[in-house]
């Protein structure tokens, strides 16, 4: 007979300190936090079938490193028992929080000074979430669902190419039927708002979460960012001329509209009682870029890059910025990040990189997490291997290595000179290829990966033993 399921959920406050940067852009560096629009959140569930216990984590970060990774991982299993393969920590790449990213395998990825005390409690913070949720537990029914985000989202990279739009949707209930949790992945970058605002905020999911909760008191929404790695909102697509501003208006439409989606999806999503809980991980090595630039070369741009002068950069932005024309406007601070970057990747080239794949899974609804700023394509054919009837398939998740096209959009810039790559006019349109850490074919190798441990994930909830 089968056990009975307990869930809880459970959320903590966040939000950084005043007066220190919001350096998730280069162009953003010298704005310095003034306060907040909203708290930014950690939001935690748990899920126990009385064999396997599991915490899934959605926050408003930009990212998870390693280190912050493990330790809430640790911190998690001290307080619980749940073991750190069974704790999934997914950031919505919040591009108006902390540029914190300790331990991330991403040479450019840049930390932010300042924040030290603030680090300090995170992990105490996210897993006293967990904790909070593992302590709330009640016995629960679960369902899923799939539903479309249509006509929110663009391509930001070719954006002749249709958006998968797809939200996936795991809906907790109480015995009485009631949700007490809803939990929704959609693949868009949280770049609605940009340097218009010094206030920190947790971008569209905050307006996403608002809004469920109207329309159903007592519940607990949660937003898990998904393959976003080519997605942005509206008509945000590199160099579009037409894309609407980036205000706190758009910003919550857009929370709004996929919340209305979800809304829509929740009453006809069956839930049942006594669902096995599964999960699995591995690590897999992976082929860093092979640059078709010498050592030489990309010194010697460098080296001409550093006697260039830079403008003065606005702190906050005026309304014609746009972070789909500010590459364009202020190129040497994004060509002197790039070239960097470049030299990162020639100094670890005979490196693996080593990406965690983490799958979770409830009823039959599977949750798969990776590393990357997963393109698209990639994610939708990871779903499409899924055994379960409803998956959601999450990027950002563990630790942050960095953009990962598939083989085809790689070929789009393979063997371009050097100097024409950083041409911002030519190739800003081919950001998350350009700066992709991996050689050509490994995005395929991360798809297998993610289907390999959401069959594991599936065979542990049949046989506990594994």
């Amino acid at each position: 007979m089968a056990s009975t399921l307990l869930a809880g959920v459970a959320e903590a406050d966040i939000t950084p300190p005043y007066g220190l940067p919001h350096s998730l852009w280069r162009l953003r560096n010298p704005g310095l936090a003034v306060g907040r629009h909203e708290p930014l959140k950690a939001q935690a569930l748990v899920l126990d079938d009385g064999r396997r216990t599991v915490a899934l984590v959605g926050a408003d970060l930009g990212f998870f490193g390693t280190v912050l990774r493990d330790e809430v991982r640790a911190r998690v299993q001290a307080l619980t028992g749940i073991p750190p393969d069974a704790v999934m920590l997914n950031a919505s790449h919040n591009h108006s929080a902390a540029s914190l990213s300790r331990g991330s395998g991403v040479t450019a990825t840049r930390h932010s000074s300042g924040f030290d005390g603030y680090e300090q409690a995170l992990p105490d913070l996210i897993a006293g979430a967990v904790f909070g949720a593992y302590s709330a537990r009640r016995p629960a029914r679960v369902g899923g669902a799939v539903t479309t985000g249509r006509g929110l989202t663009s391509n930001r990279v070719r954006h002749e190419q249709p958006p998968d739009d797809t939200i996936g949707v795991l809906r907790v209930d109480g015995e009485d039927g009631r949700p007490i949790a809803a939990v929704a992945s959609f693949a868009c970058h949280p770049i609605s708002m940009a340097g218009h605002t010094l206030l920190w905020n947790a971008e569209f999911p905050a307006a996403f979460r608002a809004a469920v909760e109207a329309a159903h008191p007592g519940i607990t929404p949660m937003f898990v960012q998904g393959c976003a790695g080519d997605f942005g909102p509206w008509n945000y697509w590199f160099g579009n001329p037409e894309a609407l501003p980036q205000t706190y208006e758009h910003r919550d439409r857009l929370g709004k509209a996929i919340a209305e989606r979800v809304i829509a999806v929740l009453p006809g999503i069956r839930t049942a009682p006594s669902q096995p809980v599964g999960a699995s991980a591995r690590t897999v090595a992976l082929k860093r870029r092979r640059l078709p630039w010498s050592r030489e070369e990309v010194r010697a741009v460098q080296e001409r890059l550093e006697r260039t002068p830079e403008p003065a950069y606005p702190e906050i932005w005026p309304p014609d910025l746009h972070t789909m024309n500010s590459a364009q406007r202020f190129p040497t601070m994004y060509q002197k990040g790039a070239v960097a970057m470049y030299a990162g990747m020639l100094e670890k080239q005979d490196t693996p990189m080593q990406a965690e794949m983490q799958a979770l899974a409830v009823g039959d609804v599977g949750i798969v997490g990776n590393p990357f700023e997963l393109f698209s394509q990639l994610g939708r054919r990871m779903r499409e291997l899924s055994p379960f009837a409803t998956t959601l398939v999450l990027a950002y998740t563990n630790d942050y290595l960095g953009y990962l096209p598939s083989a085809a959009e790689f070929d789009l810039v393979n063997r371009v000179p050097l100097e024409e790559v950083l041409d911002q006019d030519r190739y800003r349109w081919a950001y998350g290829i350009t700066n992709t850490n991996l050689e050509r074919g490994e995005g395929e190798r991360v798809v297998d990966a993610g289907a390999e441990v959401l069959r594991e994930a599936k065979a542990r909830q049949r046989d506990p033993g594994r």
